[in-house]
C-alpha cells in the first residue's frame, strides 16, 4: 500500500472535504457507450468515500461517461478500484474497500456476480490475471487466491507474504510483489521480494529477492518480468527491476509507474515533490533506453499528476490516468492519448482514473 498516498486521502477526508469538483467540461451523462471501440476506466475514487467508478471512452468520437457501473446496475461500485481485466467475456473488477472482486459482462457491465473472499477476513483485493480458465487476484491479507471462471467462485488461496500488491504470469508462473506495506514504521523490512507461483501445482516455487517495497510488476510475451520497488519514500527511491527466468535481477532505471508493450517498457517516474516528471522507455530484451521522453506536446497536453500508465494492446496508443491537481483523491481527474508518442486528445474522467480495459 502507498502509505503517502492513503495518508493524505486520510487527512483531506478528516478535514472534512467528502467531496468531489468537477472539471469544467466534465460530462455527467449515464448514457452506456454503444460503440465497440471503447476503452473502460477504473476509477479508484478515494478511500472510505464508497465512490470506485468505472468510466468510459468512446475511441471513435471522443466523448466520455461517468458511472457506467452504476448506470448498469442501479448501485455504486463499492470503495477503492484496484484493477481489472478481460478474460472470457467477461471483466474481473478488484475493488479492495468493499473486500469485493465485482464480475460484469464484457459489453454491458451488468454485473453477474459479486465474489468475497472467505468471510471474516479482510482480504482486500488487489491485483489480477487470467490463465486457463482461472482468475488469479492478490489479496492485501497475505494471498493469492485462485477463481474458477466457470462456477465464479475461490477454489484456492495459498499465502505468498505480508500485503501482496501486483501480480503477472509468465513462464508458467504467477509473480506477486510482496511489498510490506503496512509495515512502514520498520522500513518495509519483509517486503523484499516476488513470490513466484507455479501455475500447476499452485506453491510458491521460490522467492526472489529485489529492493525494498515492491508493488508494481508486468512482464512481456518473451518472459521478461519488470518490478517497481518504491523504496521508503525517502532516501530509497522507486526502482524498475527486471527479472529474467532464471530468476536473476538487474535494476533498469528510476520510476513509479510503468506499462509494458511488445518489446518496450514505457515508464513514468514522478516521485512525490520531484520538479520534474520523466517519461522513459525501453528495450525489455535488452534493458537499454529506447527514449528519454516517449510523449510528446504543449505543456497542457502532458499529464502532471500521473497516476496510472497502460497500452491500448489494439493499437499500441499509450493512456495516462491523472489527477487535476497534485492527487488531491476527491477531484474528477483526466485520461491523456497518445499515439505514436504524439498527443492525441484528452478525456474526462472519475477520481483517481487508475486501470483500463479494452
Amino acid at each position: 500500500m502507498d502509505f503517502k498516498r492513503s495518508f493524505r486521502a486520510m487527512a483531506l477526508l478528516m478535514m472534512g472535504v467528502a467531496s468531489f469538483t468537477a472539471c469544467e467540461d466534465d460530462d455527467d451523462e449515464l448514457t452506456p457507450s454503444s460503440n465497440g471501440n471503447v476503452v473502460y476506466v477504473i476509477n479508484e475514487g478515494s478511500m472510505d468515500n464508497n465512490n470506485a467508478s468505472v468510466s468510459s471512452i468512446d475511441l471513435t468520437d471522443g466523448s466520455s461517461y461517468y458511472f457506467q457501473f452504476a448506470a448498469a446496475n442501479g448501485r455504486n461500485l463499492g470503495d477503492t478500484g484496484q484493477d481489472a481485466i478481460r478474460y472470457g467475456g467477461k471483466i474481473y473488477i478488484a475493488v479492495s474497500g468493499s473486500n469485493t472482486i465485482e464480475v460484469v459482462d464484457g459489453k454491458s457491465l451488468a454485473s453477474v456476480k459479486t465474489i468475497k473472499p472467505e468471510t471474516g477476513k479482510p482480504g482486500n483485493p488487489r491485483s489480477l490475471a487470467a490463465a486457463d480458465g482461472k482468475v488469479y487476484v492478490s489479496l492485501y491479507d497475505g494471498y493469492v487466491a485462485k477463481i474458477d471462471t466457470a462456477t465464479l467462485a475461490i477454489v484456492d488461496s495459498i499465502a505468498v507474504g505480508p500485503n501482496p500488491e501486483e501480480i503477472t504470469i509468465a513462464n508458467g508462473n504467477l509473480y506477486v510483489t510482496v511489498s510490506d506495506g503496512l509495515n512502514w514504521s520498520a522500513g518495509y523490512d519483509n517486503g523484499k521480494y516476488v513470490s513466484k507461483i507455479g501455475l500447476d501445482s499452485f506453491k510458491v516455487a521460490s522467492k526472489i529477492n529485489v529492493l525494498v517495497n515492491p508493488t508494481e510488476i508486468t512482464s512481456d510475451k518473451a518472459g521478461n518480468v519488470f518490478v517497481i520497488s518504491m523504496g521508503n519514500y525517502g532516501d530509497i527511491p522507486a526502482t524498475v527491476q527486471k527479472i529474467d527466468k532464471n530468476d536473476s535481477v538487474t535494476v533498469v532505471g528510476r520510476a513509479t509507474l510503468m506499462a509494458c508493450y511488445e518489446n518496450t517498457l514505457y515508464t513514468v517516474n514522478a516521485p512525490y515533490g520531484a520538479p520534474a516528471i520523466e517519461f522513459v522507455s525501453y528495450n525489455t530484451a535488452t534493458g537499454v533506453k529506447e527514449s528519454d521522453a516517449f510523449i510528446t506536446g504543449s505543456a497542457d497536453q502532458i499529464p502532471t499528476n500521473p497516476h496510472s500508465i497502460s497500452v491500448n494492446p489494439k493499437n499500441g496508443n499509450i493512456f495516462i490516468g491523472s489527477y487535476l491537481t497534485a492527487a488531491d483523491y476527491l477531484s474528477n481527474g483526466y485520461v491523456y492519448e497518445y499515439a505514436n508518442g504524439a498527443f492525441k486528445a484528452r478525456y474526462n474522467a472519475g477520481v483517481g482514473p487508475r486501470k483500463f480495459v479494452y
